[in-house]
């Protein structure tokens, strides 16, 4: 599997709306389950340490992970988002050729002025990230708004965040997320943290 995969329209315009329903503050998840502490809000919360608004969708402790039962965890969100996430998983699992196993669902929003800095998801090497972009960037508005995705690899890889496009990358692998360059218009992604157990761990290439 490649280090980075693009996919241009990876939704289409009803998977689109399906999707942003979930943005708003309407809770998905029964307050006290698949919280990975006591402190998380189920709503839209700020992340100082990325400096954008996250909204967890869905969470699953990694030793609970199942890669023969991929509804595992799901009992208690919302049935509309539960058929959403089967349906993003075997588009990806078909499009990669394998069995990804969930871990963590969620959303990040950045306006102007929230950029997050270099990091990495996992330092796993068999762990992945699904990034399914859902805001107010286009071709036809990127100009004036920005908003891309920075990859480090031994090279950089700068990725474009329009709408229904998607990006799947090794999470080990430093990356930033820009924000807007307009006030008016909003970023929005909806990320997969995904684990690829169904073949041995490669040998990692460290990127610094």
């Amino acid at each position: 599997m490649k280090d980075i995969t693009i996919f241009e329209n990876f939704i289409n315009d009803e998977e689109l709306e399906e999707v942003r329903q979930f943005i708003g503050d309407k809770l998905v998840l029964k307050p006290g389950i698949h919280k990975p502490n006591s402190q998380v809000n189920l709503g839209w919360r700020f992340n100082s340490e990325d400096n954008c608004y996250k909204k967890i969708l869905f969470y699953l402790p990694r030793h609970v992970v199942s890669r023969l039962n991929p509804t595992v965890g799901m009992e208690d969100i919302i049935p509309s988002l539960k058929n959403f996430i089967l349906k993003i998983k075997n588009k990806i699992d078909k499009c990669m050729n394998t069995n990804f196993e969930i871990q963590r669902i969620y959303l990040n929003r950045q306006v102007r002025g929230q950029d997050v800095s270099l990091h990495t998801d996992d330092s796993n090497p068999n762990t992945y990230t699904l990034l399914i972009y859902i805001g107010d960037i286009t071709p036809e508005n990127y100009d004036k708004a920005g908003g891309d995705l920075e990859i480090k690899t031994k090279e950089i890889t700068r990725i474009e965040p329009f709408t229904k496009r998607a990006v799947l990358f090794k999470g080990y692998i430093p990356h930033q997320a820009y924000a807007p360059l307009v006030p008016d218009i909003t970023r929005i992604s909806l990320a997969f943290k995904l684990i690829d157990s169904s073949k041995e761990l490669p040998f990692m290439v460290k990127y610094t």
